[in-house]
This record gives structure tokens, C-alpha cells and sequence, in this order.
């Protein structure tokens, strides 16, 4: 649900002891390809699904390292 994807960003950010728009950003670039969308993390991962944000997310991460 919207509400799970959003809790569970916001507590990232807490953990990670950061603001929620360090988790969030990089989330929804991660899973739209996009550096600017109509909708945020939240969003588009509810959209996308589970399985197909964290397929995106992993591609996302063996990017950067």
C-alpha cells in the first residue's frame, strides 16, 4: 500500500539519522528513470508494484557500485 511504501522510506531516513528527501530522491529516480516526475517515491512505487520497484532499486544499485 501507499502507506507501508511511505513508512517504510521514512523509517530509512530516521535510521540512516537523514532527512526523508535524502531517502526519497534517490528512491524515485531509482524505480522512474527520471530526475523529475509528476509524482514522488511514494507514488510511483505503489504504481510500479512491489516486484518491479525492487527489480528497479537492485538495477539502481548495481549501477553505483
Amino acid at each position: 500500500t501507499e502507506e507501508a511504501v511511505h513508512d517504510c522510506l521514512i523509517g530509512a531516513a530516521a535510521e540512516f539519522g537523514c532527512k526523508n528527501a535524502l531517502v526519497m530522491w534517490p528512491v524515485r529516480i531509482a524505480v522512474s528513470g527520471e530526475a523529475v516526475t509528476p509524482g514522488g517515491a511514494v507514488e510511483i512505487c505503489q504504481i510500479l508494484g512491489r516486484d518491479e520497484t525492487l527489480r528497479r532499486l537492485k538495477a539502481g544499485l548495481a549501477k553505483l557500485g
